[in-house]
């Protein structure tokens, strides 16, 4: 069970399929909307990489969103603690993935949700949990 006061973060596959509301992917959109009961924090590079991938429109629809919720989403503009994103460099993340749990760990969040089969699978050991869409939707139903 994931409480609604408890923070987590969506990775950006999350936020841009629950935009796109892609059929392959429907837990995607569930997880979109039930955005009022999680509590979000959206990580700087994750705006800076849905921002590279979504369109304009896509990115005005998701503002609205956040800003709908103004009590359950919070927005951290702070750079991810260089630091920690050679951490994960060095056990084998990708630059952005790195950054992505380098904030993660920065602010102290216990879930990410990602739609990454091989996102952070190999390390072991990780501060938070990873799930996917279906998992956390089932957490939260539990």
């Amino acid at each position: 069970m994931i409480p609604s006061s408890e923070w987590i973060v969506l990775d950006t596959n999350i936020w841009i399929f629950g935009l796109r509301n892609q059929s392959e992917r429907p837990a995607c959109a569930q997880v979109r909307q039930r955005l009022p009961r999680f509590s979000i924090k959206v990580p700087r590079q994750i705006l800076l990489e849905l921002g590279a991938n979504l369109s304009h429109d896509e990115m005005d629809a998701l503002f609205r969103l956040l800003n709908h919720y103004p009590d359950r989403v919070g927005i951290s503009w702070e750079r991810a603690n260089a630091q920690l994103i050679q951490k994960y460099q060095e056990l084998g993340c990708k630059a952005g993935d790195a950054a992505v749990a380098a904030h993660v760990e920065t602010l102290n969040i216990s879930v990410l949700v990602s739609e990454s089969r091989d996102f952070l699978t190999e390390i072991s050991g990780l501060p938070f949990q990873v799930l996917n869409a279906q998992e956390v939707l089932q957490k939260i139903n539990s």
